[in-house]
């Protein structure tokens, strides 16, 4: 399993402060008793409940399966059942169905799965996606896997150490993935242990943000020429830039260009930028693209920037 384990790696009291946190976790049974049953037993399940599972509007929890986990439903609702209905299935393997999935579900990762399986069986399930695994690595939680193990395999030693975590704690482990964030607020909060990209990150969020106050224990609705920016706090705006970034490689949304932080060229640095110009700040309306396309798109449609931006690159 791991060498070390770490003494208290999660503050829970310090955690319960933090509305965006408190927020979360206050959502649980709301979110389990909605999605728990169609999951368990998908059969009957819709194209658009596994739709609304992937919409932080609806799973209260994470902002970055929505993007992603769409092409999911590309080879039609009968696969989607049959994919769920095996990972859902405690009569097989857990490694078995983890890996089945990700090989059958095009887009869902191991992020995805372990979300479901966590809604389904809140008490036997904990979630793998990037700010788990980094918080585990950093206080010597992170299993060890044997050599060409499979996703499944490590899946399997990953939830161990939730389990075993969350029993430690006196915890769920809906609550467990809700407080993982709480270290990474005092990070960010502190400037410490942030790289050039997680900087530029909170940076661009806490500019969403720099027109409005937070409302303690409210979600925040604040108006940024008269948009509104639907997020429950900056750090969870953060995360999902952070997912944006990764599902693009790092590159310009529009031109594909490598995007830059500190030190390269400023023209390049990431930016922050409405899909729709008379939408909203929220998930799907957002993408990462270079500060001068920010600049040069202003409020052109997007559709037709694009356009424009294939007439010069091909001309």
């Amino acid at each position: 399993m791991t060498d070390k384990k770490s003494k208290n790696p999660i503050d829970i009291e310090k955690g319960m402060l933090i509305p965006g946190v408190r927020s979360i976790i206050s959502k649980k049974d709301f979110v389990t008793a909605r999605f728990g049953p169609i999951f368990r037993s998908p059969i009957n399940m819709e194209t658009q409940d596994y739709l609304d599972f992937l919409s932080f509007k609806h799973n209260c929890h994470w902002s970055g399966l929505e993007r992603r986990g769409r092409s999911a439903i590309d080879a039609g609702i009968d696969h989607l059942r049959e994919m769920i209905s095996i990972l859902t299935n405690e009569s097989r393997p857990l490694s078995e169905r983890f890996d089945t999935c990700l090989e059958g579900l095009h887009g869902v990762g191991y992020g995805t799965l372990s979300a479901i399986l966590l809604v389904a069986f809140p008490d036997r399930y904990g979630v793998w996606n990037n700010i788990s695994e980094s918080e585990m690595r950093k206080h010597n939680l992170w299993p060890t896997f044997p050599p060409k193990s499979s996703q499944g395999e490590k899946y399997v030693a990953i939830n161990d150490v939730l389990l075993g975590l969350a029993d430690d704690l006196k915890t769920d482990l809906w609550t467990l993935d809700a407080l993982w964030w709480v270290e990474k607020l005092g990070d960010y909060r502190n400037g410490r242990h942030l790289s050039d990209w997680e900087k530029s990150g909170a940076q661009m969020a806490e500019n969403a943000f720099w027109a409005g106050k937070n409302a303690n224990g409210q979600k925040v609705e604040t108006t940024l020429k008269n948009k509104n920016v639907n997020f429950n706090s900056p750090y969870e705006l953060e995360k999902y830039i952070k997912t944006l970034l990764e599902e693009n490689n790092y590159r310009c949304a529009i031109t594909d260009l490598e995007l830059q932080t500190n030190g390269g060229d400023p023209q390049l640095y990431p930016s922050l930028d409405r899909i729709d110009s008379d939408g909203h700040y929220e998930v799907g309306n957002l993408q990462v693209v270079a500060r001068f396309i920010n600049k040069w798109k202003s409020s052109t449609p997007d559709d037709e920037f694009r356009r424009l931006v294939s007439l010069v690159r091909f001309s």
